[in-house]
């Protein structure tokens, strides 16, 4: 492991670049940065993305499998990095040497995103984890989905932690082209169930879905949905708009998730 990084996670602390050291909190699990890290590492993406970058704990388990598998771009996306984090996630990125991978962008993801697509960039690998409204979530998958390339990947983290990411959860696999993968440890873009989720036919369930609560049709678990703080997608087809056509959803679709 980089000595930077080893450092970061047995201190839990990071330095800013006055040389002050800051205790870190919020950062995301060891297991959730080892399975990004087997995610890069099987995937071999040349562009990452993460919207939230605080003290870079996210950041420096992604650089650093990507620097492995000869990745060229890392694109960070914070806009309090400078301001409310005090710069502490880039410079931690710089005293572990990878500085060169890293495209920072000190705006909201609603205004960097848009920008990017515009730009023509196309990513492999995805980290949301910005702002934790529902709407704020769902305009970064949805550019994030824009970005995407077919068969890479987009995890969200604090899945169990709020309501508001475990329901974008919901909405990515009950209405997109996507699929929830394993993190028990097996193949890292193993799916958590063996197919795509399809409604059953007919109208008796099409009138439980209006009746009844989403989750007591349609399962947590039905949808292979893991129970963890953190869900990884893999995206195995483009989102047609309008015709609805190679199985993608029509113009007015909508499911209650």
């Amino acid at each position: 492991m980089n000595p930077v990084f080893a450092e970061v996670l047995e201190k839990r602390r990071v330095v800013a670049r006055d040389g002050t050291e800051i205790p870190i909190h919020s950062e995301i699990s060891i297991a959730e940065g080892e399975a990004l890290q087997r995610l890069i590492r099987e995937l071999r993406p040349e562009v990452t993305l993460e919207i939230g970058c605080a003290y870079g704990v996210s950041a420096l388990f992604i650089c650093e499998a990507l620097a492995e598998v000869g990745g060229r771009k890392h694109i960070v996306i914070d806009p309090h990095q400078l301001t409310h984090w005090k710069g502490a996630g880039l410079f931690t990125l710089e005293r572990a040497g990878f500085a060169s991978l890293v495209e920072f962008h000190a705006l909201s993801s609603h205004v960097a995103l848009p920008r990017l697509e515009t730009e023509g960039t196309k990513i492999g690998l995805a980290l949301i984890d910005g702002w934790h409204t529902f709407d704020y979530a769902m305009i970064d998958f949805f550019y994030v989905d824009r970005l995407l390339r077919v068969g890479g990947v987009v995890m969200l983290d604090d899945t169990a932690a709020y309501a508001a990411i475990r329901k974008l959860a919901r909405y990515i696999a009950t209405h997109r082209q996507y699929v929830a993968l394993r993190n028990d440890g097996g193949a890292a873009g193993e799916p958590a169930r063996s197919a795509p989720f399809v409604r059953p036919p007919g109208s008796v369930h099409r009138i439980a879905e209006r009746v009844l609560h989403p989750k007591l049709v349609h399962s947590d678990s039905l949808l292979g949905l893991p129970a963890d703080n953190f869900i990884a997608f893999r995206k195995t087809a483009e989102d047609v708009l309008g015709d609805g056509s190679g199985g993608s959803r029509r113009w007015d679709q909508h499911h209650e998730f």
